[in-house]
């Protein structure tokens, strides 16, 4: 039953994304944090393997359904994605899976930029900071203003 309501939803959003070269929907899941919440309205445009670029939130056809993760890399006739609270990348993927690259992302009543590119230099920040706790410690209790931006 769920297959069924996944291919559904996935040819839904190939069509929409076909006829009207935009499509508009909820995330749902929580590996795109902090960029993307769940919640978060995305608005995606159609686009080829060939117009996407690394860096880019791409909505992809999977066996599980439609999956939105940063682009990492295109080599060839595979893609590489990653959600950014991951470690690890995901499968990768044939271009032909490419849906569509995110252009509009709405928080509450909040218009946000898409992808969340700004997220990225918090969230390396902070991998450094957790990676030398001690460091970044004593670091922080002598600079109050990073502690503002780190918050």
């Amino acid at each position: 039953m769920e297959t069924t309501t996944a291919n559904v939803r996935i040819e839904l959003a190939q069509d929409t994304l076909r006829q009207f070269g935009f499509l508009r929907m909820r995330a749902t899941g929580s590996s795109m944090l902090p960029a993307i919440a769940p919640g978060d309205l995305l608005t995606f445009r159609a686009c080829s393997a060939d117009q996407a670029q690394p860096g880019q939130v791409v909505l992809l056809r999977r066996s599980q359904g439609l999956v939105a993760h940063r682009l990492v890399a295109c080599e060839g006739a595979l893609l590489t994605t990653r959600g950014d609270a991951l470690a690890a990348t995901d499968e990768p993927a044939a271009t032909a899976s490419l849906l569509g690259v995110l252009v509009g992302q709405e928080r509450g009543l909040r218009n946000l930029p898409a992808g969340g590119r700004y997220w990225l230099r918090r969230q390396r920040a902070a991998r450094w900071l957790i990676q030398r706790f001690d460091a970044a410690h004593r670091l922080l209790n002598r600079m109050p203003v990073l502690v503002r931006l780190a918050a």
